[in-house]
């Protein structure tokens, strides 16, 4: 096969999953290797039948995935091992009973080192979830998920290609679906789309969630609003999403407890410009990788330059990390979250107490806040403050305990229309 291949018609391919695989399954991948299993997923044809040997070329597979040109046959090597040292539970059924079902990806990688051709064959408890789909949905209504692999190999956030799977294996018969939010159930979007470790003594897969994912706002930022971005811009559905301040069963609640997804297929003159977006992305990939037999001088400032791009990538992975668990152990979560925007320089818990203090004492003494963070906290305390006032409650609790418990878990969402003041 050699370096041979029509990188349009490979990304055009389809991707088609049983949706108990997306649905149902408890896996740990990272970006890179989600995308690999979804080329490799993109070979298999309607009518193939197990033990089939798939053969494709390693410069192919480095470009579909946007792998960095100089990305080495060993790395690719030690990709596909972790990929097939890997295993999957899947929630399936075996002659009418149910079954958690663990199952692998490969059955065969073989590596040919001279010209970079790569052979594999999926494992067959894998197969049945991934070739002769209309065929099981004749049978026994096992649903199916298809989209072209172009739909997800550009996207850059760890969990746009999930959360992308997951809406769509919904949205076949569905313009919007409902999510729990934080409570640790099965219907809960943070279980579904989180990584997860074997239990050591159980050997079940345990999701990891992240602490700060039960802030509402670090959850919207950091996770949902990326990876509808990405769902927008690349694949075949519009998606928005609202989270409600209720259960699933619609009785109030002081968290955001449910996600709404709205989805809708794309219009013709929608998709051909997502269509003109991905093939202009794709056309300087494929010049990147159609690169000259480079000097020593280039090989060597090109490999500082991806060193220190993965460097910063660490720095602000760490960044986050600091800046989700700091939030978590805030007193006042919504607006430690809010003041250590991005934009913005970190804020200790010190310094938010101070804001929530200009903010009472403005509101009391009549001052007028000098910068516009110390405006967003006296505005927000001042709604709060006036509902308190008009509505009052017989209470052990002091006014001033109530103000801070309202502003502290901004039961009406006042801390979203404010900002959106603000930018405007």
């Amino acid at each position: 096969m050699g370096n041979d291949f029509n990188l349009r018609e490979s990304r055009n391919n389809l991707v088609a999953k049983d949706n108990r695989l997306i649905q149902n399954s408890r896996m740990s991948l990272g970006l890179l290797e989600n995308k690999a299993v979804l080329y490799l997923i993109s070979k298999i044809q309607p009518d193939d039948k197990p033990g089939k040997v798939y053969v494709f070329n390693c410069k192919e597979f480095q470009a579909l995935l946007n792998w960095n040109a100089e990305a080495s046959y060993q790395n690719v090597k030690i990709m596909l091992q972790n990929l097939g040292d890997k295993s999957i539970w899947i929630d399936g059924e075996i002659q009418g009973r149910k079954k958690d079902i663990l199952v692998r990806w490969f059955d065969i990688v073989h590596l040919d080192p001279g010209n970079g051709d790569i052979e594999i064959s999926f494992h067959q408890d894998m197969l049945p979830f991934l070739i002769e789909l209309n065929k099981h949905l004749e049978s026994d209504g096992s649903y199916f998920t298809s989209y072209r692999l172009q739909n997800v190999t550009l996207m850059k956030h760890h969990y746009s290609p999930r959360i992308y799977e997951l809406l769509k294996s919904y949205q076949y018969n569905n313009r919007k679906w409902t999510f729990e939010n934080g409570t640790g159930s099965e219907f809960d979007l943070q279980r579904r789309i989180a990584d997860t470790v074997l239990d050591k003594k159980t050997r079940d897969a345990i999701p990891q969630i992240p602490e700060g994912w039960a802030n509402w706002a670090v959850f919207k930022r950091n996770i949902l609003d990326p990876a509808v971005e990405e769902i927008n811009k690349y694949t075949d559905i519009k998606v928005a999403y609202e989270g409600k301040k209720e259960d699933i069963h619609h009785r109030k609640t002081r968290a955001v407890r449910t996600i709404e997804f709205y989805m809708v297929g794309k219009t013709e003159p929608e998709q051909r410009e997502t269509d003109q977006i991905i093939d202009a992305e794709y056309t300087v990939i494929e010049d990147e990788h159609n690169y000259h037999q480079m000097s020593i001088e280039e090989l060597f400032f090109q490999a500082h330059e991806k060193s220190l791009e993965e460097e910063r990538a660490e720095r602000e992975l760490f960044e986050t990390a600091k800046r989700d668990a700091q939030t978590s152990k805030s007193k006042h979560q919504v607006l430690f979250a809010e003041l250590n925007d991005d934009r913005q320089a970190n804020l200790d818990e010190k310094k938010v107490n101070q804001l929530y203090n200009i903010a009472i004492k403005g509101r009391v003494a009549g001052n007028v806040p000098r910068t516009s963070w110390e405006l967003f906290a006296t505005d927000l305390v001042i709604y709060y403050y006036d509902k308190i006032v008009a509505t009052p409650e017989d209470t052990k609790t002091t006014l001033y305990k109530r103000l801070l418990d309202c502003v502290k878990n901004d039961y009406d969402n006042q801390v979203y229309e404010l900002l959106e003041q603000y930018r405007r």
